[in-house]
């Protein structure tokens, strides 16, 4: 990984499937990021776990990254003290890489919910922000965000990496019609879904869930 760069994709990846992959991938081509981290996040107290702990999250995203160089699994908010907020998770980092470039991506859905996070308006002075396309039925940003959809938002992506933080780029990434809420009603259904499951868990990710009996 370029040291100057650092770019992370959030979620909580329960499980991570070849959505979260192949946009991770999308986003990397169009930005021109040397690699993209995904990093689960501790999981959101409105969020449903189905049981599965962190242990299991971050080995099927270990596994689920494992044959794609120019992806990683970023462990970086699962070793901060809780609570647990992307605004801490993003101080830390900008702590330990002053001058690197620091592009946090998110899907469109958590865009136009993004004035409900935990102090906000301080995310991109710790970090860029890049919205992939997500089907969504927010239709109205609230006016804060139109603000600074304004403010900073750039068509090239190049800008990226000319200062620290700052910015906000909307990618033309492929919509990926398949959520992990999806896959973990089909994996709690019969083998009728295992060719459907076969296309969007990587083998190893759906060997270790059936292996350890998640979503059971």
């Amino acid at each position: 990984m370029d040291a100057s760069v650092i770019c992370l994709l959030g979620g909580t990846f329960n499980p991570p499937h070849e959505g979260h992959v192949k946009a991770a991938l999308d986003v990397a081509c169009e930005i021109h990021a040397p690699s993209v981290g995904l990093m689960p996040c501790r999981m959101p107290p409105h969020k449903e776990t189905e049981g599965v702990c962190e242990k299991h999250r971050v080995e099927m995203t270990r596994r689920a990254t494992h044959n794609h160089p120019t992806l990683y699994t970023e462990l970086a908010e699962l070793a901060l003290d809780e609570p647990s907020y992307t605004v801490k998770t993003l101080q830390h980092l900008r702590k330990e890489n002053a001058q690197s470039s620091i592009i946090f991506v998110m899907g469109e859905d958590s865009w136009h919910s993004l004035t409900s996070w935990f102090n906000w308006q301080q995310l991109l002075d710790l970090a860029h922000i890049v919205v992939m396309r997500r089907q969504t039925t927010e239709k109205k940003l609230a006016p804060a965000l139109v603000k600074i959809k304004s403010d900073h938002k750039i068509c090239d992506p190049a800008k990226l990496y000319q200062q620290p933080a700052g910015f906000i780029y909307f990618a033309e990434t492929q919509l990926q019609p398949i959520s992990s809420s999806q896959l973990r009603a089909a994996l709690r259904q019969s083998s009728s879904h295992s060719s459907w499951l076969d296309d969007w868990l990587h083998p190893s990710v759906l060997h270790y869930i059936r292996e350890n009996r998640l979503y059971v």
